[in-house]
């Protein structure tokens, strides 16, 4: 038992995944984009220094650590989504060098002549309705070539003649093009039941995954350095989304929101109105960045966001968390600016780096979904054991504000502008499905 704690703690890897876990716990570390960078590290860290014989022990390391993530802080959905972008990667990165390594791999199989019936339209005549090669004088007129390759009837055609053949002969009707074409992108087992020379290169391969380290480690490197550009890329549109003479309403320190102004005011002349988000009051660190920066700034109190919004012409927000349904998770008071928008017909931006949309579609009745702070900065404490002399009474202070995706009209990301309802295929497109749960 003394040897394996001794062994623990010599080990580095575990020494880094403890602190960080320490860090979220004790919310040392608050905002998605430190959370996102210091998991990428940890991760760059477990991958440099892994032993490993296949890429499943690499993944199954890699999630072990995610899963210690998820369980120090919940509601900090980004570590989560930033193992999954990196286990994504190392399957990419795995994949493409097999692919390689079995293309180039040389096959024993002797190569044998076809004998069966050939499909129409593979290896047809020139002069023949269902020809993929054309004939050279075709170059000289490419909107031929392209009319004869998309006719519907040819469509029609070779449907109509594969149909004729499968029920002939079954299987055996397709060319020798068709199966080598298939054999070369499909791994496996001959009819017999033996295994190919190509299933042997691939169990090679595996065994030399190790080898792949260092593409490992820069893929995440890159991660990284997406992840700290996330501003810089998510403000190259502002001046798109911001117009001269437009009364702004944001609330909070949004360091994406405060880029995103920034970079259009360059271009544009508006007036920017801050609600100064007690307790925390963090809209009078943004409000004075803006104004330092040459930016029109007004701060208001939070109890005048409903007054002020006829007068405002766009509502800019930044996310903590980005669902898959569209709603996100914003500072407390977030909500409110959302709703008296919805009621003036205010349209709602809020710009966010795409590292923060998790695949889960309702988190706000889950275990970690709404994190809480103490009340003692609501009701306040004066010297009376800090419930104002109140006794019996249960103040929530939530920390976020679930937002409702009707409530937001556009989200700005590093990636594009996209709505709402397509937030789930961008997860779709960014995380695999088997790593939805860790």
């Amino acid at each position: 038992m003394t040897t394996e704690t001794s062994h623990k703690s010599a080990d580095p890897n575990i020494r880094l995944t403890e602190t960080l876990c320490i860090g979220l716990r004790r919310r040392q570390i608050v905002g998605s984009l430190n959370v996102a960078i210091a998991t990428a590290a940890l991760i760059q860290s477990v991958v440099r220094s892994a032993r490993y014989s296949t890429i499943d022990e690499l993944l199954a390391l890699i999630k072990s650590v995610g899963r210690k993530l998820i369980d120090a802080n919940p509601k900090e959905l980004a570590a989560a989504n930033i193992i999954r972008r990196i286990l994504r990667l190392i399957r990419e990165e795995y994949r493409a060098a097999a692919a390689t390594h079995i293309v180039s791999a040389p096959s024993s199989i002797p190569s044998t002549p076809f004998m069966g019936p050939v499909t129409p339209g593979l290896n047809a005549p020139l002069d023949h309705y269902l020809s993929t090669t054309q004939p050279s004088h075709t170059q000289c007129f490419p909107h031929h070539h392209l009319s004869r390759q998309t006719s519907l009837s040819n469509f029609v055609a070779m449907r109509h003649s594969r149909a004729q053949l499968e029920r002939s002969g079954g299987g055996e009707g397709y060319s020798a093009n068709t199966i080598n074409l298939f054999s070369a992108s499909a791994v496996g087992k001959g009819s017999s039941g033996a295994t190919t020379p190509r299933v042997d290169s691939e169990s090679e391969f595996m065994k030399q995954s190790a080898k792949l380290k260092p593409l490992l480690i820069q893929a995440i490197e890159e991660v990284v350095d997406e992840l700290e550009s996330t501003h810089e890329d998510v403000a190259k549109g502002a001046r798109e989304h911001v117009h001269s003479s437009e009364i702004i309403l944001t609330m909070g320190h949004s360091r994406t929101v405060e880029a995103f102004l920034k970079q259009a005011s360059k271009d544009r002349k508006f007036t920017v109105v801050v609600a100064e988000s007690a307790p925390s009051y963090l809209g009078h660190s943004l409000a004075l960045s803006l104004s330092s920066f040459g930016i029109p700034t007004i701060i208001i109190p939070d109890s005048s966001i409903h007054a002020l919004l006829p007068r405002v012409t766009k509502v800019i927000l930044g996310a903590h968390a980005v669902l898959a349904n569209g709603g996100l998770f914003a500072l407390s008071g977030s909500l409110a600016c959302a709703l008296a928008a919805k009621t003036h017909s205010t349209p709602v931006v809020v710009t966010t780096g795409q590292f923060k949309f998790a695949p889960a579609w309702n988190l706000y009745h889950e275990y970690g979904a709404v994190d809480f702070q103490g009340p003692g900065a609501v009701i306040g404490g004066h010297g009376n054991g800090g419930g104002g002399g109140v006794e019996g009474v249960e103040v929530v202070d939530p920390y976020y504000d679930y937002i409702r995706p009707e409530l937001v009209n556009l989200f700005v990301t590093n990636e594009g502008d996209h709505p709402p309802s397509y937030i789930y295929r961008l997860i779709k497109e960014a995380y695999d499905d088997e790593d939805l749960e860790l």
